[in-house]
């Protein structure tokens, strides 16, 4: 989804690995409260989720027309591949044509101990999904404290893609943002996260 020239406040959720298949009555439930963009985890470290294109389709059935994806990766396996094995199997069951995929960069705990090891693997994670996507359809998912903590603070080598970054504060407004990596216009706020709604949980975002 290109969102950058969207009006603010449509709202939007994200779902984990952990939530498992979500069912159609929960995505028929996610749209008549509101709902119009979700962002769906593809893979977390070393595993894809394999539940992630059902639920890309069912909630494109109830109506959610805007659908992305979001990569959570591993330091354990090399970048480009991980990526390509990702994207590939989103490709070759027909769920992205036009929409996104997020890198999501986020606990230091994960990642390498140096800034520089940090700042190679992310940069050549995102150097692939722009080749196989087009740099306007790769984003990044962080705020300024991972950030910091991941590839410093004056890094900005990611900085031509979108950030979609999380601040809950229940807030859906942009006014919060602190600039970082380059970025002085975020496209998403996650604002609040694990809340439980339609027999799921969800993170909720706008933008």
């Amino acid at each position: 989804m290109f969102i950058l020239a969207a009006a603010l406040n449509t709202k939007g959720f994200d779902l984990s690995y952990y939530q498992g298949a979500v069912s159609q009555a929960t995505m028929n439930c996610l749209y008549a409260n509101g709902y119009r963009f979700g962002v769906i985890e593809a893979q977390i470290g070393t595993t894809f989720n394999n539940n992630a294109i059902a639920d890309y389709q069912r909630a494109k059935a109830a109506g959610i027309k805007n659908i992305d994806f979001y990569i959570f990766p591993t330091t354990q396996q090399d970048a480009r591949s991980q990526v390509r094995n990702t994207i590939q199997k989103l490709q070759n069951a027909g769920v992205l044509s036009g929409n996104m995929v997020w890198l999501d960069v986020e606990n230091i705990n994960l990642f390498y101990p140096t800034y520089a090891q940090n700042q190679n693997f992310i940069s050549a994670m995102l150097s692939e999904m722009s080749n196989m996507l087009g740099a306007k359809r790769v984003g990044v998912y962080s705020n300024w404290v991972q950030w910091q903590s991941i590839v410093g603070s004056n890094w900005a080598g990611a900085q031509p893609h979108q950030i979609w970054y999380p601040h809950y504060d229940n807030w859906q407004s942009f006014a919060d943002f602190q600039p970082f990596g380059g970025w002085t216009k975020p496209s998403i706020k996650q604002y609040q996260g694990d809340v439980a709604e339609c027999s799921t949980t969800i993170d909720r975002n706008f933008y």
